[in-house]
């Protein structure tokens, strides 16, 4: 992370923070290209990049090994986007039933509604999460260290489970940034609150999602 060299506009060693919706361009024919392609340093409009939270992504990158990054509003928001990428009507997930409370609710709550199953196991024992498993399945959900009652998902164990079914896992690696890297351990997609301890100061609600860059293209892409 600290091999990252960005410096401010004006030369401060910390990156400026960038408060602009949209941004200018000298000839027209980069706008285009720039709808149709990612180009270094160009920005078009702040609800897909903008430099203050490329920035991020690309620590956040950093911090999980991770191809590319998602900077998102929240850590729900986060896991919002993961899951409604990968699931569709009639689709399943696989989730730890000791999660965050509000991960719980959405999942409990709000998924159904659009049409998207949740199964809550016990995550610590394998043999029930394959027993849940279908062929509409399509992720295992859990947290590396669970929130807030600290159970530890094997995630080596839980990866080979789930690419032997050829679904993803996603774990939420909020409660242990920097001790424990999920991607390194057969994670698929990566998931924060930033809000807590990569925050750290409790002045600041986002989230962020780690993955592949195919992956994390897909999340920006207007035509997805």
């Amino acid at each position: 992370i600290h091999e990252l060299s960005a410096f401010g506009e004006f030369g401060g060693v910390n990156p400026s923070i960038t408060d602009s919706s949209t941004y200018t361009f000298l000839k027209s024919e980069t706008m285009k290209e720039l709808f149709e392609s990612e180009i270094e340093g160009c920005f078009l409009y702040s609800r897909h990049w903008n430099p203050s939270n490329k920035y991020l992504s690309d620590a956040i990158s950093a911090l999980e090994n991770s191809e590319a990054s998602q900077i998102t509003a929240s850590g729900i928001s986060a896991i919002a986007c993961t899951i409604l990428q990968i699931c569709k009507q009639g689709d399943e997930l696989i989730s730890s039933r000791t999660i965050y409370g509000g991960t719980y609710a959405l999942f409990k709550n709000i998924l159904p509604r659009f049409g998207i199953t949740v199964k809550f196991v016990d995550i610590t024992n394998l043999n029930d999460v394959e027993s849940e498993i279908s062929e509409n399945t399509k992720l295992i959900y859990c947290e590396s260290i669970s929130n807030p009652l600290l159970d530890i998902s094997d995630l080596p164990a839980l990866g080979d489970l789930a690419h032997s079914h050829n679904i993803k896992l996603v774990v939420d690696n909020t409660f242990s940034p920097m001790s424990v890297t999920p991607i390194n351990l057969g994670a698929d997609v990566v998931i924060h609150s930033m809000t807590k301890f990569i925050n750290g100061t409790s002045d600041c609600v986002a989230g962020s999602i780690s993955s592949t860059r195919s992956f994390i293209s897909t999340l920006s892409d207007v035509n997805n």
